[in-house]
């Protein structure tokens, strides 16, 4: 088990910034796939930035960042990390800060080849256009490393949960590896100090991921069966195995286990 420190803003800005060319320039010509895929998985209303370790600054914001937090597109481009913390519950700051050096530090250590396998999923609670905080889910789905010096930038997905009702608090972070076409999770645990538990969920196949998305969006089985271009049969046979493997009765059920457990 890893122990990890709460990061202050200074903290992470120490730790992350680098001197380093980062070798490209145009970062939303490069995330261009990503950003065109995310509606894909998007569970809900969302907006996007991304993010340079080179120059420790947001770089560049979607259009719509000023409908779903309280600064526009201009206000967000070209600020230092301190910027996102602002938007951040005060509780919440530390294990983000966290959280996101973490997922970097195991991503630039893997082989180039591997680094795409890793997932990062983060519940915080962040400010919304009327200055109130509701839960958001932090992904990261795309990152660029310049592995000949290990500097980085990433696209940041923010994802509007307002329409989930949680009975309790999820959990903050999981961290994702993919080997050997099985996920290893990894949870930070809150308490004294945070710690990076391995711990056992089943283990959800990329074709049940996607039917949970959908299913998370509020399709029904005919549409989701459309969606993907699958039999209703095909989709209710994934919805039986989800259902078995998380020990759930109901989609409502499997919904909440998946909410709680960060395995989006």
């Amino acid at each position: 088990m890893k122990t990890l420190r709460p990061l202050t803003t200074e903290n992470f800005v120490a730790i992350a910034k680098s001197d380093k060319d980062l070798g490209i320039t145009d970062y939303e010509t490069y995330f261009a796939t990503q950003i065109k895929e995310a509606p894909n998985f998007a569970i809900g209303p969302y907006y996007w930035f991304i993010g340079d370790n080179a120059k420790l600054l947001i770089t560049v914001a979607s259009e719509n960042i000023g409908e779903l937090s309280p600064f526009s597109k201009a206000e967000w481009e070209n600020k230092p990390p301190t910027f996102l913390v602002e938007n951040l519950h005060p509780e919440d700051s530390f294990y983000v800060l966290s959280a996101l050096q973490l997922a970097l530090e195991k991503i630039v250590n893997l082989p180039a080849e591997r680094q795409s396998d890793v997932r990062i999923n983060v519940y915080a609670r962040m400010l919304n256009a009327q200055k109130e905080y509701r839960w958001v889910l932090i992904q990261m789905p795309g990152l660029y490393v310049n592995n000949e010096n290990k500097t980085t930038c990433g696209l940041m997905m923010v994802t509007d949960l307002t329409h989930f009702n949680f009975e309790q608090r999820p959990i903050l972070m999981t961290v994702t590896d993919r080997v050997n076409n099985k996920n290893e999770y990894f949870h930070i645990a809150a308490g004294e100090q945070l710690k990076l538990e391995s711990v056992s969920l089943p283990n959800i196949t990329r074709r049940e991921q996607e039917m949970v998305q959908l299913i998370m969006k509020g399709l029904n089985t005919p549409q989701i069966a459309a969606a993907v271009n699958i039999s209703y049969h095909t989709v209710e046979n994934h919805k039986r195995n989800l259902r078995r493997k998380t020990g759930t009765k109901t989609t409502a059920e499997l919904v909440h286990y998946v909410i709680t457990n960060n395995l989006l």
